[in-house]
């Protein structure tokens, strides 16, 4: 097959709008002549075209939301299978139905429908869609031919037809009766060559010149006319005459017939003009439509979308097993399938490869192609119908719109994670009621591994117990919690918190949180267990230090990218509804999307680093060993930041010679060359960085040196603990557990981790491990 689709002008859709482009569409499915609706699980009609609508009698508006039963009673009992089927799993079918509609009243019209399943790019059954095409008046005409031929087939064998003899020379010497009732002459009139009479003026020359030829070469006579009717007028028949010899061969006599086909041309004439209305719906339809006829599947009818997608070849009467291309094989392949099968052989979406413009370059499309076997008066099937609609557009917008709602999903389920997984005790309560609607694990772990939900204000006094740091009692106006959900201001206050896994002394905060995204307002209440903490004042005031610097750090860490997030997605809506060309939004929408992905990779790594922590500060750090190469580990990571280097202005030395091998964890190796490459090109940026493997007596050595700021031989210890950092948050960010987990992944498999530095003479960092 050539090409299916309608190419357009860059130069005329660079004005085309969104709206535009939405209403051309929309105006091409309201002017289709064919029949177009869809309908949801239920067969309520979710839309319908003004050509489908027209054939049921019912305005368009009036079939949205109302059952197809509903609109076409009289065919439900017809159409119900059909949707069963679909919704059984089947696939295209394609039926003749036959009944009565709104449009007249007990007036039978029949009609050839379509039905196939509407699936997401899941395969999610959304619901079904219907093409309907009314063929009452060929049926009519199909069955005006076949009675007009048992009519001559009647007549013939009941000899109704007029029938005469002549003599040698052409002479009436006999009476002919069923002449002279068809014609109405008298017995005198039609005697000798009076016969000739009835025979319509124009024709009548014609037919002697004929008549005198046949009794020259004494050869059969036939010939078509218009002969006299004896109730006016004239009729068109098929005369013949058989000349009969006798035994010395001379001709005897003559035996004609006058066979009438007035009908027959009339039914054939009703027909041509049928066919001719069909050919100009296949036409001017946009679609690419081709009809193929025969076993040798030969094109007998192109329409212009075809041809101009063909770049203009002459394919009238060339057989589609000739084409040659790979593309086209596969074209052929589909339509010898629908011929041989008697079955729709449909492929949605499929990708065509070729110059569309004629401009000698090629594109890549993509389309919906249908082949529908049709079949003679017989039932066999004698033709295949090509249609094929180019849907490149929609294929491209829906994966726009697949990838914005998979980012989308994938943001909250991060958000929803951090918040879950974060160790600090967080509840979500509705304000005033106070109603419990979320607490996370940490919130759960401390209530005993099941957090009552939906649980009232008034009802906290039976389900939980809370008292002073004296152990006095607290009533339910002072619970912190329930304060927070009337609106009063909560920060830092102390409780003791009794559960059936032990009580908790807890320090809680409480924010509003406005009503957005989708989510009505709540209050934020979180619990920060102190219990160990409140052995000492010093213990207690570095646990309070933490707890202020980590939320206030994870908070501004975790809105940074979000910020900019809502921005561009801001900044993209208003481009959408300004932009003046489609290629122009499709230019911003990359660039937004590359800033958007930015910030994604920029919260994703903020997230890992928090679930790491989880991981490996739990009862066992998870390791999966097998034997590693170090300097393997060493290369595949600098191959990875070679252009994150590039823009750090970092020139990476890379000094690993092979045979470093232990059983280690692949890839935890990989995260700690990661995080120690990724600290020196954060902190030496501009400046060369130095990866060396060495082998030592039973141990692997990596060191990675940076000639960058140093660090201050006071936090050299400190920058390994969680949440720790030896610069300011205003010029570097992060949530300071890189260092931490890659001690903790050093220390898992034995090892140890340590840096050497002085303040702006850059830092080494030395991981050794055993090589058993």
């Amino acid at each position: 097959m050539e090409s299916h689709s309608a190419s357009f002008d860059p130069e005329s859709t660079e004005s085309i709008t969104d709206a535009h482009s939405r209403l051309l569409l929309e105006t091409l499915v309201a002017s289709t002549p064919v029949g177009l609706a869809v309908v949801d699980m239920d067969q309520r009609f979710v839309e319908v075209n003004d050509a489908l609508a027209a054939m049921n009698g019912i305005p368009r508006a009036a079939h949205l939301g109302r059952k197809v039963q509903e609109i076409v009673p009289e065919l439900w009992p017809t159409l119900r299978p059909q949707y069963q089927r679909v919704l059984e799993g089947g696939t295209l079918q394609t039926v003749e139905v036959s009944g009565a509609t709104s449009k007249e009243v007990g007036v039978e019209r029949h009609f050839l429908v379509s039905y196939y399943p509407v699936r997401t790019g899941a395969g999610v059954l959304l619901g079904i869609g219907v093409i309907v095409a009314e063929v009452t008046e060929q049926r009519r005409a199909h069955d005006a031919l076949r009675v007009s031929e048992q009519r001559y087939r009647s007549l013939v064998e009941a000899m109704a037809q007029p029938v005469w003899t002549t003599n040698a020379r052409g002479e009436v010497v006999e009476p002919a009766p069923r002449w002279l009732a068809f014609t109405g002459q008298t017995h005198e009139e039609h005697l000798g060559l009076g016969w000739l009479s009835a025979i319509h003026p124009e024709d009548r020359k014609r037919v002697v010149r004929g008549w005198v030829e046949s009794l020259r070469t004494k050869a059969s006579y036939r010939g078509e006319f218009r002969l006299r009717f004896h109730a006016g007028g004239y009729r068109d028949v098929v005369g013949r005459a058989v000349p009969v010899f006798g035994d010395k061969g001379a001709i005897r006599e003559w035996v004609s017939t006058a066979e009438d086909i007035t009908d027959r041309k009339k039914a054939e004439a009703r027909a041509e003009n049928e066919r001719a209305r069909l050919s100009a719906v296949l036409t001017s339809a946009p679609a690419s439509i081709a009809l193929l006829t025969g076993k040798e599947q030969v094109f007998t009818l192109v329409n212009p979308l075809y041809k101009r997608l063909s770049q203009g070849a002459e394919l009238l009467g060339t057989s589609a097993r000739d084409m040659d291309h790979p593309q086209d094989m596969h074209y052929a392949q589909m339509l010898e399938k629908a011929y041989t099968s008697g079955e729709p052989v449909m492929e949605k979406e499929i990708a065509v490869t070729t110059d569309f413009q004629g401009e000698g370059v090629e594109a890549t499309r993509r389309f919906d192609l249908v082949c529908q076997p049709l079949r003679d008066l017989s039932g066999q099937v004698d033709s295949v119908l090509s249609f094929a609609i180019d849907v490149t557009e929609r294929v491209e917008a829906r994966k726009k719109l697949e990838e914005w709602a998979a980012s989308l999903r994938n943001q909250q389920q991060w958000l929803e994670s951090v918040l879950d997984r974060t160790p600090v005790a967080l509840i979500l309560v509705a304000p005033r009621t106070g109603r419990i609607v979320f607490a996370n694990q940490a919130a759960r772990q401390m209530a005993g591994g099941e957090f009552p939900g939906g649980l009232r204000a008034e009802t906290y006094s039976g389900v939980h117990r809370f008292t002073d740091e004296k152990g006095r009692e607290l009533s339910m106006d002072e619970i912190p919690g329930v304060r927070a959900a009337k609106g009063s201001p909560v920060h830092g206050e102390p409780v003791i918190w009794h559960t059936p896994s032990g009580h908790y002394s807890l320090l809680v905060e409480a924010a509003p949180l406005p009503a957005q995204h989708g989510h009505p307002e709540a209050v934020l209440l979180a619990l920060q267990d102190v219990s160990e903490l409140r052995k000492t004042q010093a213990q207690l005031q570095h646990a309070v230090s933490l707890r202020d610097e980590f939320l206030t750090v994870a908070s501004h860490e975790l809105k940074t990218p979000l910020t900019p997030l809502q921005l561009k997605l801001q900044s993209l809506v208003r481009d959408a509804q300004s932009a003046q060309t489609l290629e122009a939004l499709r230019e911003r929408v990359t660039r937004t999307a590359e800033g958007v992905s930015g910030q994604i990779r920029k919260m994703t790594t903020l997230i890992n680093d928090l679930l790491e922590v989880t991981q490996l500060t739990g009862p066992s750090a998870p390791l999966r060993l097998e034997h590693v190469d170090l300097a393997d580990v060493v290369r595949e990571v600098v191959e990875r930041f070679e252009s994150q280097a590039t823009k750090a202005g970092c020139q990476l030395i890379v000094d690993a010679a092979p045979g470093a091998m232990g059983q280690w964890d692949h890839h935890r190796l990989d995260q700690v060359v990661s995080s120690l490459l990724s600290n020196a090109l954060k902190y030496g940026a501009g400046r060369p960085v130095t990866l060396r493997v060495e082998k030592g007596l039973g141990q692997a050595r990596l060191s990675v040196r940076d000639e960058g700021i140093g660090i201050a031989q006071g936090s050299l210890q400190a920058i390994f603990e969680k949440f720790t950092r030896a610069v300011s948050t205003r010029h570097y960010g992060g949530l300071g557990l890189g260092l931490f987990i890659t001690r903790q992944i050093v220390e898992a498999h034995h090892g140890t981790l340590r840096a050497e530095s002085q303040p702006g003479q850059g830092a080494t960092f030395i991981v050794e491990l055993p090589m058993n």
